[in-house]
């Protein structure tokens, strides 16, 4: 058995294979097999807030698909793409409950790889768990996801939140003005910071719960009256994240503001100023090229914007090149023609240990990556984006 196969990219790459292997099993809600085949289906947002986001993941499931030629063990392998967007928020709970009925309800099924947004895999965890079919969730970070047949190649929230504190301590962060919403993602960021935050000697004011609205004068007011050093935004992509961000940064220009990254993949992050921009670091998991990223994954990048044109969202589209890798792995250490796809698939990928990959070895340790890393995009006073990692110089 070869890993390495399924753990970097060919240096050579065509668009059109990239297309023509992955491309065929359907682009709706209800993605149909065909006799012969073996299905791996992945179940992702492509409407709402995390849309350029799973998007990006999908195109890493299709490139490591296409990297294999489609036959995997003698068999041919097909991506099928389902569609769980249903509100303004992400997922739908009832949409991600179909889509994995639909994967479960299709005997060709292997895999599912799926989801994005933090807490939507409860939907779809039970559903596959008892159809016996391996889970990989490339981008679902919420706290305490487990399940029979499930695992993520992502870390969670917890380990984002201890990113942003060991960032605000490099920064000498002391006081910190939290401000979240209602969601899975939020609830749990909130609640790690203010687990942790003591121990990173860092003051959480005024602890209380704190939401972006229309206008957020008053709570801009109280943030500036805090004088607090820094501000976490815990929460979801929001259309309320820019005026927000650009009036507290017009209110105090010296405060740091902290986001997850994916705050900017929401159309109106283009509307806030440089100088609201400044000051800011936004979290991302993962490792930047030329700053710990293997050759593989260094590999992976190239391809990557090869395939599919621009720079902006390969670094998502990695989790979902490293779930797809992983699932293939699996199938291939089966050899041909088992007698058991599904179980011998699961058992392979849960029992992972130093997987080779485009984000380094890892291993599956109760259904969670031992990947823990994070890098930070924070900005010049003119607005232009950089890098940092906490503990790098």
């Amino acid at each position: 058995m070869r890993v390495r196969r399924f753990a970097a990219a060919p240096a050579a790459l065509s668009v059109a294979l990239a297309l023509s292997v992955a491309g065929c099993g359907g682009h709706g809600r209800h993605a149909r097999a065909v006799p012969g085949e073996l299905s791996i289906y992945t179940s992702l947002p492509f409407e709402g807030p995390y849309s350029a986001q799973a998007q990006a993941i999908y195109d890493g499931e299709r490139l490591a698909l296409a990297q294999t030629g489609g036959v995997v063990g003698g068999e041919k392998v097909v991506l099928r793409r389902l569609d769980d967007a249903g509100s303004g928020t992400g997922s739908e709970p009832n949409v991600v409950a179909l889509q994995a009925h639909i994967a479960a309800g299709d005997p060709s099924t292997i895999a599912y790889i799926g989801e994005l947004t933090p807490g939507s895999s409860v939907a779809s965890i039970r559903i596959l768990s008892q159809a016996g079919i391996l889970q990989v969730s490339p981008g679902d970070t919420a706290t305490g996801l487990a399940g029979r047949t499930f695992a993520r190649v992502v870390p969670p929230d917890s380990d984002e939140a201890q990113a942003e504190l060991a960032a605000m301590d490099r920064l000498a962060v002391k006081t910190l003005y939290l401000v979240g919403d209602r969601t899975t993602y939020g609830r749990n960021m909130a609640t790690a910071v203010l687990a942790d935050a003591a121990s990173d000697g860092i003051t959480v004011l005024d602890p209380r719960e704190h939401y972006l609205s229309g206008a957020n004068r008053a709570l801009v007011l109280a943030i500036k009256r805090s004088k607090a050093t820094a501000v976490l935004y815990a929460g979801s992509p929001s259309a309320l994240v820019a005026p927000f961000w650009n009036a507290l940064s017009a209110a105090d220009g010296a405060a740091k503001k902290f986001a997850s990254a994916t705050v900017t993949e929401v159309p109106s992050w283009a509307q806030t100023t440089p100088a609201a921009r400044y000051n800011s670091y936004l979290s991302a998991p993962g490792l930047l090229l030329n700053r710990g990223l293997p050759r593989a994954g260094s590999q992976f990048e190239a391809d990557f914007v090869a395939t599919y044109g621009g720079r902006a969202q390969w670094a998502s589209g990695i989790f979902g090149y490293v779930a797809m890798s992983g699932v293939l792995w699996a199938l291939h250490s089966l050899g041909r023609r088992p007698t058991d796809v599904r179980a011998g698939i699961v058992s392979a990928f849960l029992r992972v240990r130093n997987l080779p990959s485009a984000l380094g070895a890892y291993s599956i340790v109760g259904g969670q990556s031992t990947f823990s890393a994070y890098y930070f995009t924070t900005y010049t006073r003119s607005g232009v984006a950089t890098t940092f990692i906490p503990g790098v110089a």
